[in-house]
């Protein structure tokens, strides 16, 4: 769709819900529903809390509702040794990933040790998890597997620490990076001028970035939360609304 169809469909789908007494929306709050609705549909579409029970590959569909989204990233800039490794049991490497990443699908080290290639399985742990395991022997990395963390480092937001039993030489990961915003108008000229608007820090007109499949979709569940906000601001409502988001 574009975003004068996005626009005018978000009104007629409205209307009919909300009724012909509803307030009207304008084009930045119409963006702000459509661009939340639509990551609502990425969370979901990558979690058990969708209807059919399948993460985005479950079915043809969400490969190709989704597909604009998957990215590719190898790097060979990995930092050992440093002084905020979390032990000194593994080899800790830490690693710069893309300020886009949203959702790591797929992660790999690679190492080559005395001319034997090692493909290292990594996989993300959280704190609790690690200190669960790192005394356990039969859940410590080996030279197949190993862990992932997550960490803020010097002011970097996008970090990561992982803990292998050999140094890692690349590492590789396909990751979905966050969905461009929704935009139904420039929200710095016209009528927006100088109110200092925008979504996800962008202000220039854009439609959905992602498969023509899916903007109905989108367009549907924008209309369901407006439609919400306007016949139910109850606090249980707005609880649940939030917990899709989670």
């Amino acid at each position: 769709m574009t975003t004068t169809e996005f626009n005018l469909e978000f009104d007629v789908l409205y209307d009919n819900i909300a009724s012909k007494g509803a307030p009207g929306l304008d084009a930045y709050e119409k963006s702000v529903y459509l661009t939340k609705a639509q990551l609502e549909l990425v969370k979901s579409y990558n979690g058990l809390q969708n209807k059919y029970q399948k993460s985005f590959e479950g079915s043809e569909k969400r490969r190709v509702d989704l597909k604009e989204l998957v990215v590719d990233f190898k790097t060979a800039s990995i930092t050992t040794g440093s002084n905020e490794s979390i032990s000194s049991k593994f080899i800790s490497s830490f690693i710069d990933i893309p300020e886009d990443v949203f959702l790591i699908k797929f992660e790999r080290a690679y190492t080559k040790v005395n001319l034997c290639n090692y493909e290292t399985t990594i996989v993300p742990i959280t704190l609790d998890e690690f200190n669960e395991s790192i005394n356990n022997p039969f859940r410590k990395p080996r030279l197949t597997d190993g862990w992932r963390l997550d960490i803020n480092s010097e002011g970097i937001n996008n970090r990561i620490e992982i803990l292998t039993a050999v140094k890692a030489d690349t590492y590789h990961m396909r990751y979905l990076k966050f969905p461009s915003p929704i935009i139904l108008t420039t929200l710095d000229a016209g009528d927006f001028t100088g109110m200092g608007l925008s979504i996800n820090g962008e202000v220039n007109e854009q439609s959905c970035k992602l498969n023509e499949e899916i903007h109905s979709e989108i367009l549907d569940r924008a209309v369901e939360l407006a439609a919400r906000d306007y016949k139910d601001g109850s606090l249980q409502s707005k609880i649940q609304l939030n917990n899709r988001n989670n």
